[in-house]
């Protein structure tokens, strides 16, 4: 400690000097004398230290503190949690025996240095646990806790206690290529191949439509199992719907087994794929997965009104019907007004036409959705009549060659980039030539670009009100991009894809309800269910007062209550993970008078990535000790793990020296000082009478 001012040392000589010529003036100029001599001269040290130390303050002396402190290294252990760790025929040391050597681990490592735990799988915790219960393995997450929770403190080595297989995440031997600590890796697990029988994956849509035959393909993949014959079904609430025989024919056997089932009943449905075990298997839990499938009872239906052929037709026909959600009809305008067909979205090509076809405005007033494309066979006169949204002012029929020009920000659905590249090389649409009026509500995804030059003219739009919808394509013979998008990439897959989102959007009917729930229709079982919820007034606006409740059902009949929490002007619930399984909601909500109520239905599928690979990564785990200073042990020297440690001279305790400036007059011990001179002078003034 030190005493530090900006002034020059001999400033000082000016306060002793202050103090001495203070006190000789108070006490030896004065004509009073007292009995005692020695008290005179203590009051005039008193005085004289007092003057002293308080002009000596005027200087804003400082004082300099300095402090050591010594960090010990920490070492921090990750413990794999997986459900990986305890499938092997290992699982019942590893619960029990090896978890008491990592403590002792831990104690060993507590006597020389600071000591961390941290169990991994999902995510990373602390301290550690011992369920092995993580249904996903992220090693990656490990390294990433460690860098931003103990950036600025004294890491000695991380140790890192896995069987090397991951499930999920990065490759952590690329996620620790910047990780700055040594690496010390357990090596648990087995590396050698059991004899195993395993449903390794299975590829099937989720969404169906009723009375579908929808194919499913399981990969069966077979360890040591050469020669066996292998039983795969698929069960339905316990009853066999498919199954087959098939020889497995070597010891490294993979296969993929295409099957198709039958969409016969509408509604969530729950399918087993079942092995059943050859004699020896090391684990069973791998044999079987589940999935689950919605069967829709209804495609949506779309009429398409034409009254001649045009390669235009089939070019929205084949986009339409590779997609098995959509019901395309063709209708001529008379079968349209006679058949009275309840679609979803009607398209009118070049209807009205020149050749006299129309379709009355009191008609295509009471559509929710429609379609127009124009063409050198539409009635333009006529169409502007119907003031569907889009009017063509000009004086005489004139058509331009022009090219489609994609607004980026077009905000009702994403273009492909793939058909964003296509279209500076699709050809032109043969488009009606003049001014196009439209209102502020329209929202524009292609404009036309005509001899070189950048319209504002669209070529792809849409506008919509309260309950309806419109749309128009300005142009004929995008046939023809069909075929270029063919040409350039060997398939129809992005002009059918804008195709299918003009027609989605458009068909999509707006809910105008006052009450909405938004969920996801299928949940992991490790991840919780979220439900967000929107109320409304009589003005469609939202409001969060009134109390939402929700009871969700699962397949027994239990019941689930809750209530959703206010969230700004919505509601939010997260009503925590579910088992496996179809579960089905009912949401009420009271404002006022009226009482809105929402029933649907959502799945919770399981997770068995931990099952499907049971051999051990040891080189995984070497790699990443090799690249980071460290060592690869096995469990038997796990406890040599601490001599490891201390022989690695880059381990050591760090010295922090700090200093802290402070200025004096705020020390307390002045302020006594001061005030004790003064008091102690005062009282022999009173008791000399001077």
């Amino acid at each position: 400690m030190g005493i530090l001012t900006e002034y020059p040392v001999w400033f000082i000589l000016f306060c002793l000097l202050l103090g001495a010529v203070y006190a000789f003036l108070l006490y030896f100029r004065s004509d009073r004398e007292t009995n005692d001599p020695w008290l005179r001269w203590i009051m005039t040290g008193c005085r004289f230290l007092a003057v002293s130390l308080i002009s000596f303050l005027l200087l804003s002396p400082l004082i300099r503190r300095q402090f050591t402190t010594i960090e010990k290294p920490l070492i921090i252990i990750g413990q794999d949690n997986s459900q990986s760790m305890v499938l092997g025929p290992d699982s019942t040391w590893m619960r029990e025996e090896y978890l008491a050597e990592i403590d002792r681990l831990a104690a060993e490592l507590g006597k020389r240095y600071e000591v961390k735990t941290y169990s991994f799988g999902e995510g990373v915790s602390s301290p550690m646990k011992s369920g092995f219960t993580e249904k996903l393995t992220d090693i990656s997450r490990l390294f990433t806790e460690v860098t931003n929770r103990y950036m600025n403190r004294n890491v000695g080595a991380v140790i890192v206690a896995s069987d090397g297989i991951y499930t999920f995440g990065t490759d952590p031997w690329y996620a620790a290529r910047d990780f700055p600590y040594p690496v010390y890796t357990i090596a648990l697990g087995d590396t050698t191949d059991h004899r195993d029988l395993l449903v390794k994956n299975v590829l099937y849509n989720r969404q169906l439509f009723l009375g579908d035959q929808f194919p499913v393909e399981v990969q069966v993949d077979a360890t040591g199992c050469g020669g066996e014959t292998a039983h795969l079904s698929v069960k339905e609430k316990g009853k066999v719907v498919r199954d087959m025989d098939f020889p497995v024919t070597w010891n490294h056997f993979s296969k993929q087994i295409p099957l198709l089932l039958d969409a016969k009943e509408p509604g969530w449905h729950n399918y087993t794929i079942e092995l059943a075990p050859v004699e020896g298997e090391s684990t069973l839990r791998n044999n079987r997965q589940e999935i689950f499938v919605e069967v829709l009872d209804m495609r949506t239906k779309i009429v398409l009104v034409n009254d001649a052929p045009h390669p235009d037709l089939g070019a929205i026909r084949n986009a339409l019907e590779s997609n098995r959600k959509f019901e395309l009809i063709e209708r001529s305008p008379e079968e349209f007004l006679l058949s009275h067909d309840s679609a979803a979205l009607v398209i009118f090509y070049q209807i009205p036409s020149l050749r006299g076809a129309g379709i009355p405005e009191s008609v295509v007033g009471q559509l929710p959705a429609a379609l127009f494309i124009l063409g050198s066979q539409s009635d333009l006169a006529a169409f502007n009549r119907l003031d569907a949204g889009l009017n063509l002012a000009s004086s005489r029929s004139m058509f331009a060659e022009s090219y489609p020009l994609l607004n980026g920000a077009f905000p009702y659905f994403t273009v492909d980039l793939s058909l964003t590249r296509l279209t500076q090389q699709f050809p032109p649409l043969q488009s009606p030539f003049g001014e196009f009026r439209y209102s502020t509500l329209t929202e524009i995804l292609a404009y036309q670009r005509i001899n070189g030059v950048s319209t504002r003219y669209p070529m792809i739009c849409f506008t919509h009100t309260a309950d309806q919808k419109r749309g128009f394509i300005t142009g004929e013979n995008f046939w023809r991009w069909r075929i270029t998008d063919y040409i350039q990439t060997g398939d129809h897959q992005a002009f059918d894809k804008l195709i299918q989102q003009i027609v989605q959007y458009l068909s999509v009917k707006q809910d105008r309800s006052f009450f909405r729930i938004k969920m996801e229709p299928t949940f992991l079982e490790n991840e919780p269910v979220e439900i967000e919820a929107e109320v409304y007034n009589q003005s469609y606006e939202l409001i969060n007062e009134p109390n939402v409740s929700l009871v969700i059902t699962d397949e027994s009949g239990n019941n689930y209550p809750f209530l959703f929490g206010q969230t700004g002007s919505a509601y939010f619930l997260r009503a925590g993970a579910f088992p496996p399984g179809v579960y089905s909601y009912h949401a009420k909500v009271k404002t006022g008078s009226d009482q809105y109520e929402k029933r649907g239905s959502f799945v919770v599928t399981s997770v068995n990535l931990e099952a499907v690979n049971l051999k051990a990564d040891h080189n995984l785990l070497f790699r990443l000790a090799e690249s980071h200073r460290g060592t690869l042990v096995y469990p038997g020297d796990l406890l040599s793990l601490p001599e490891i440690i201390r022989a690695n001279e880059e381990i050591h305790a760090i010295s922090y020296t700090r200093k802290i400036f402070s200025e004096l007059i705020n020390a307390p011990w002045v302020f006594l000082l001061i005030l004790g001179l003064l008091t102690a002078e005062w009282a022999l003034r009173k008791y000399t009478g001077i």
